[in-house]
């Protein structure tokens, strides 16, 4: 077997942007991967011509480090990164179909059956879980309980570091910004909790000030509230914090999340699988963290793709903890994943479960390559 072709699908009307990716090969089977930022693409069609085509698409592991020796001389952690985090996907896929696996039985069976999801408030249309957190939160957290989802996320002080550049956070900013919680948290007794979102915005006092302020309401967790690349400081503002620290989906593949953990800087552990280096880096990164007695919490917001090949991972892992959704992109009822990607739902009463089927367990539509919004890009021998 080899690969004969390399395609890249982008989507200009759906949110977040991402691109999908399709490795075609000699004997019809065809892998599915995906990542985020449309500036990928060119790379990816580069990494094709020079290391892919013609290639067996079964030798996974040695063409990752084929792509990742030539990405990393000059820096990896970006576009490149991207690029080979949706090309192994897309070869674990194909890999899956040949076998007539699951990607997890090929990783060594699962774990568990299912595992417990959050969701993230973002917005989809004219669906905005982020302004509803901001101006109905019970009602909100009413409607996830009743899903079975009991932590929801969203990026309570965002605003203010904007006002400052995370430089620093005012008395009545932080009043504001914990009005919601307190409403959740008188609503519902600590049945919903509430992780916050920090997206690197601040520094180590306004961080520490953010995490005292919100002591004694229900918080899962605080969320890459600091840069990701300063690991003394995350073991600074861990040991100052009432709350476990996560983090981070920033800091790419086991090389760059090392440090981290060496200092004890985070309680959780975040990858994403469409950035960080694909099923092969994330089970790697996973490892790693085990050894640190730190569990795994997938990042999600990124495409359809992340979803199901983050679930292969994570029930397979001892160490699985949680896993990110955005029910305005995954949920039938408010997004748009059921329209692009086909395959058994794996989400269902605030969990994630085992996907079916072999490889990811789920096919592009191919009505997809039709619509008016979509640009196809092929790389071919």
């Amino acid at each position: 077997m080899k690969i004969t072709a390399v395609e890249t699908v982008h989507l200009s009307k759906v949110h977040p942007p991402f691109i999908f990716v399709l490795v075609h090969t000699d004997e019809g089977l065809v892998g599915l991967g995906q990542t985020a930022d449309t500036r990928t693409a060119a790379v990816v069609h580069d990494l094709a011509a020079r290391f892919l085509l013609g290639q067996n698409p079964l030798h996974v592991e040695s063409l990752w480090n084929t792509m990742f020796d030539f990405a990393g001389f000059h820096g990896y952690s970006g576009a490149e990164l991207r690029a080979i985090s949706a090309i192994d996907i897309a070869l674990w896929d194909i890999l899956g179909q040949v076998a007539g696996q699951p990607i997890y039985a090929l990783l060594g069976g699962p774990s568990r059956e299912s595992i417990r999801i959050y969701n993230t408030c973002s917005t989809y249309g004219l669906h905005s879980d982020a302004a509803r957190a901001r101006t109905e939160p019970v009602g909100l957290a009413e409607e996830l309980l009743a899903d079975g989802i009991t932590c929801m996320k969203w990026s309570v002080f965002d605003p203010y570091a904007r006002q400052s550049h995370g430089q620093s956070i005012t008395k009545a900013q932080l009043k504001e910004g914990i009005a919601g919680i307190e409403a959740i948290a008188k609503a519902f007794d600590g049945r919903m909790e509430v992780m916050i979102e920090g997206h690197g915005l601040w520094n180590l006092t306004s961080a520490i000030a953010i995490a005292r302020a919100l002591d004694g309401l229900p918080i899962h967790w605080l969320e890459d509230l600091l840069w990701q690349d300063n690991a003394e400081e995350w073991a600074d503002l861990r040991d100052k914090s009432p709350f476990p620290i996560a983090g981070s989906e920033r800091l790419y593949t086991r090389h760059q999340i090392r440090r981290l953990l060496e200092t004890h800087g985070t309680d959780v552990m975040i990858g994403d699988v469409t950035w960080t280096g694909g099923i092969s880096e994330l089970k790697k990164m996973a490892t790693l963290a085990e050894t640190y007695g730190i569990p795994l919490a997938p990042h999600d917001h990124s495409g359809p793709v992340n979803i199901w090949a983050s679930a292969h991972v994570l029930l397979h892992v001892p160490n699985a903890y949680i896993m990110e959704t955005t029910r305005v992109f995954s949920d039938p009822r408010f997004g748009y994943y059921h329209e692009l990607v086909e395959g058994e739902p794996i989400l269902r009463e605030g969990r994630m479960s085992l996907p079916q089927g072999s490889g990811l367990g789920i096919r592009l539509r191919p009505e997809v390559l039709k619509r008016d919004d979509a640009t196809v890009q092929r790389t071919a021998l």
